[in-house]
């Protein structure tokens, strides 16, 4: 994976508290991170799988509703470009890491891209 040309972008929906805003979708290139962070998200990437995974993933057996909290996680590099949504509760640690890892990356850029 080469950093140069990473972009990875998330979005949110849902929960109790939703906001309208946290809906616009934030984005960050890798290559504008600190080393240490860029290879974190990197690592979380290949330690969830994350090109394998399915278009939805997470849930568990809670009840469906507006009140769900739901990413969209999108890995763009180059030409391939690939989507996640992830559904709260997400089960999966690597996954709960990676979306850590990525919110505290958009948060900190402000998201403007």
């Amino acid at each position: 994976m080469s950093r140069d040309s990473v972009r990875i972008q998330l979005s949110q929906e849902g929960g109790l508290a939703a906001f309208p805003g946290l809906a616009r979708p934030r984005s960050v290139e890798l290559s504008e991170l600190p080393a240490e962070q860029a290879e974190a998200i990197e690592h979380g990437l290949r330690d969830a799988r994350f090109r394998e995974l399915p278009a939805v993933v997470g849930g568990g057996s809670a009840s469906k509703g507006a009140d769900q909290r739901r990413y969209t996680l999108t890995v763009e590099e180059g030409t391939r470009r690939h989507s996640v949504e992830l559904v709260e509760p997400v089960e999966d640690p690597r996954l709960r890491e990676l979306l850590s890892l990525v919110k505290r990356a958009t948060r900190r850029r402000g998201g403007g891209h």
